[in-house]
């Protein structure tokens, strides 16, 4: 009996207090930076924070969904976020983005005019 006891405690132990964390979705994720899009003033220059938003917001939009867009390093007059793809994350050409108007240009994707409207 105190072993049938000791197993049913252990048990539910098991069953009743693992719970896991939910995990953001790509829909969470999109909507997160879509968020922060709207935030970006085009007006004043993009920064490099603003820059990183736009991104992976580019290529969440334009990109073949397998990959990454890393973060931004400067350039000169523009931001350079290099582009891996696939599981053997072979590296593709940078997405550059404009220090002073915004413009996205990459050479997989269209050009963007204004980031505030990839999403």
């Amino acid at each position: 009996m105190k072993y049938t006891t000791t197993l049913l405690l252990v048990f539910s132990c098991f069953l009743c207090g693992c719970e896991t964390a939910p995990t953001p979705t790509f829909d969470d994720e999109r909507r997160a930076l879509q968020a922060q899009l709207h935030t970006i003033v085009v007006e004043d220059g993009i920064n490099l924070q603003e820059a990183n938003i736009i991104a992976q917001s580019y290529f969440i939009r334009f990109g073949p969904g397998c990959g990454a867009a890393a973060d931004v390093i400067d350039g000169g007059d523009v931001w350079i976020s290099k582009v891996f793809v696939g599981y053997a994350a072979t590296p593709r050409e940078s997405i550059l983005i404009d220090k002073h108007t915004g413009r996205v240009t990459w050479k997989y994707g269209p050009t963007s005019e204004n980031p505030k409207t990839i999403l």
